[in-house]
C-alpha cells in the first residue's frame, strides 16, 4: 500500500492492523511535529478517516476491532470518538500490546514500568514496576523500583500466560502475567534496542527484532528446550559441572536418557 497522499507526504512512523487485516491504522509525523492518525481501507487502498485528536505515536487495536489505543488516549471504533486516559501513571508510553483474546492490555513506559489493564480499560489490574531488575541503578527511583531502561516492545503470548518485554538497551525479559513475576533471567540478546517482539502461535517461541541485527528466535517452552538440549548433548544429558554453569538457579536433575 502506498500511504502517501496529496495533502501530506509526512513519514508514517507506526502502523497497526485491525481484525482480518481489513483496516490499517497509521501514525503520520507532519511538519508541525504533532502526529496524526489515519484509517485506511486495505482492500481498496484508500484513506477513510483522520483521527487528529488521537495524536498517538504508539498504536494498538483490540482484537475485536472496537478500540484503538494511542498515547494515553483511546478511540472508540468505528466512530472514532477520542477520550483521554492515563495509562502509565503520567509517564510517556513506549509500547502497547493487547492479549489475543482482547481481555488484557499491556502498556510500557519510558521509566521501565508496565501497567496491565483489562481489555475495556475500565480497571488497572496491576503494575510491573521494574521489568528489567538487573539494570536498576542509582539513577532509578527507589520509591517505585523503576528501572533505568525504557520499554520499547511488548507482546502477550497467545495462551495469555506470558508477557515479553523488550527494552531500549537490548534487554528481553519474560514475565508471568498471573503472578506478575519474572520468568528466569533476561534472555541473551545482541544488545541492540529491541523494536518488536512476538510469540509463535503455540506460545513456545519468542521472536525479537532490532534495526541492525538478524531476527532473534528463542525457544521458551520447557519441553521444547529439553528436546533441543538433549539433541545437542546426544542424549547423554548435562554433567553436574555443566548444569552449574548453564542452569545455576535450579537444582541438578537428569533430563536426558531417563
Amino acid at each position: 500500500m502506498d500511504l502517501a497522499t496529496k495533502t501530506s507526504a509526512g513519514a508514517v512512523t507506526t502502523i497497526a492492523l485491525g481484525p482480518d487485516a481489513r483496516t490499517l491504522y497509521a501514525t503520520r509525523a507532519p511538519a508541525d511535529g504533532r502526529p496524526s492518525n489515519e484509517t485506511w481501507d486495505t482492500a481498496h487502498h484508500r484513506r477513510t478517516a483522520v483521527l487528529a485528536a488521537l495524536a498517538g505515536s504508539h498504536l494498538a487495536v483490540r482484537p475485536d476491532g472496537g478500540l484503538l489505543v494511542g498515547d494515553n488516549r483511546t478511540a472508540a471504533l468505528p466512530g472514532g470518538q477520542v477520550s483521554g486516559r492515563d495509562l502509565v501513571q503520567g509517564d510517556e508510553i513506549g509500547a502497547l500490546a493487547f492479549a489475543a483474546d482482547g481481555s488484557r492490555l499491556a502498556v510500557g513506559d519510558q521509566a521501565g514500568r508496565v501497567a496491565l489493564w483489562d481489555g475495556k480499560l475500565r480497571a488497572r489490574a496491576g503494575v510491573l514496576r521494574n521489568v528489567f531488575p538487573e539494570l536498576a541503578d542509582s539513577t532509578s527511583d527507589a520509591r517505585f523500583g523503576d528501572s533505568s531502561e525504557a520499554v520499547r516492545a511488548l507482546a502477550v503470548s497467545p495462551d495469555g500466560r506470558t508477557l515479553a518485554v523488550g527494552g531500549e538497551s537490548g534487554s528481553l525479559q519474560l514475565w508471568d502475567i498471573a503472578t506478575r513475576q519474572p520468568l528466569g533471567d533476561p534472555l541473551t540478546t545482541p544488545g541492540e534496542a529491541i523494536d518488536t517482539v512476538a510469540f509463535s502461535a503455540d506460545s513456545g517461541t519468542v521472536y525479537a527484532g532490532s534495526a541492525h541485527v538478524p531476527l532473534q528466535r528463542y525457544t521458551v517452552d520447557t519441553s521444547q528446550a529439553v528436546v533441543r538440549i538433549c539433541a545437542r548433548v546426544r542424549g547423554a544429558g548435562l554433567t553436574k559441572d555443566q548444569w552449574r554453569t548453564y542452569v545455576p538457579d535450579a537444582p541438578y536433575r537428569r533430563v536426558c536418557g531417563g
